[in-house]
């Protein structure tokens, strides 16, 4: 079956432009979290999936998306999706980046000033106050380290040697879809089970930004977001914790860069991983934007302010199918959301 993409890669080809909702004005923002140097085969110690694109190919994209399309800063995007201004172009776009990474200072900033391009940058707390990964880095740094061929945790079983990303995605899904209370431990267990100690503290500072890197982004005119504390996914907590991770973030970045946090965005961000307690306290908490992840292309004015959709661009080929054929892409439509934790 032919997919979409392959559909707007066919038109491309064909030296067709465009087409499919004329005179709509579209919002795609895009979401990124970490870039690779350009070195063929290059591997991180980590989790390999948060690497979205080399840096070159993140600089072609930048330059087609300036040419192209309208490229907001986090104000002109609260001015659009809050009705305060009408749209410009057919296709609004802006940048945001995920989770604090040391790469955000090395390899993207440099690229968006050269540009005059600003971006939202998605800062978890607790990650950069002290100084640990995200447990998707953790446990793919076990899994690479291990000499173990299959691995047994909690009764499941996982075959490195036959299925070394099948098991990893497993354990990832495990800490993104169940209950907290059943996740606390995970990461100690896999590492028992690996017979590998995880990562040092000097290896897992290497990663990640400073407080100093943040204010020197925020600085540069780039507007710092909100992440929550611990990156815990909200679906799996109860209300009164959502409650504390969606407003303390934002309160605690506010005193740490002396200004307003005005966006959020929700941690992992799919539909699964939220529900209608994350979206209304993410409202209440007094944040103007609130963005999901993987959740397609948004109308303008958007259909929710606290439902803003991002969309992933590992090429630029698929960066210019998904601007370029949004009548072939996934629009965004709000689905409706659990109103309890996941069970």
């Amino acid at each position: 079956m032919v997919t979409r993409l392959q559909l707007a890669e066919l038109a491309m080809s064909l030296g067709i432009r465009g087409f499919g909702m004329p005179g709509r004005a579209l919002l795609l923002v895009l979401n990124y979290h970490r870039l690779r140097p350009a070195m063929p085969g290059w591997r991180s110690q980590f989790d390999d999936g948060v690497f979205d694109t080399d840096v070159v190919t993140f600089q072609e994209q930048m330059e087609w998306l300036r040419k192209e399309t309208e490229v907001l800063d986090e104000a002109g995007l609260i001015r659009l999706a809050t009705g305060a201004v009408a749209p410009q172009r057919r296709l609004h776009t802006a940048i945001t980046f995920d989770d604090g990474y040391v790469d955000c200072i090395r390899r993207v900033q440099p690229v968006l000033d050269a540009l005059g391009i600003r971006g939202i940058f998605f800062i978890p707390v607790q990650m950069i106050e002290s100084r640990r990964l995200g447990w998707w880095d953790l446990v793919a740094n076990l899994l690479k380290r291990t000499t173990k061929k299959r691995l047994v945790i909690d009764g499941q079983s996982y075959d490195l040697e036959r299925g070394f990303a099948t098991s990893l995605q497993s354990l990832l899904n495990r800490f993104k879809l169940e209950h907290q209370e059943r996740t606390n431990t995970l990461l100690e267990k896999v590492a028992a089970a690996c017979e590998v100690a995880i990562a040092t503290p000097e290896e897992q500072d290497a990663e990640l930004m400073s407080w100093g890197d943040v204010r020197a982004l925020h600085a540069a005119g780039h507007a710092i977001g909100a992440h929550s504390l611990t990156h815990r996914v909200l679906a799996t907590l109860d209300a009164a914790t959502q409650a504390h991770e969606i407003r303390e973030s934002g309160r605690q970045l506010e005193t740490i860069l002396g200004s307003r946090v005005r966006s959020f965005a929700y941690p992992v961000g799919g539909p699964q991983h939220i529900n209608a307690d994350s979206v209304r306290l993410a409202r209440e908490a007094g944040y103007e934007l609130a963005f999901t992840f993987n959740t397609g292309i948004g109308a303008v004015p958007p259909a929710d302010r606290f439902q803003v959709p991002r969309e992933s661009a590992r090429t630029l080929k698929i960066l210019k199918a998904k601007a370029m054929f949004p009548g072939l892409m996934r629009m965004h439509r709000p689905p409706p959301l659990p109103v309890e934790a996941l069970a």
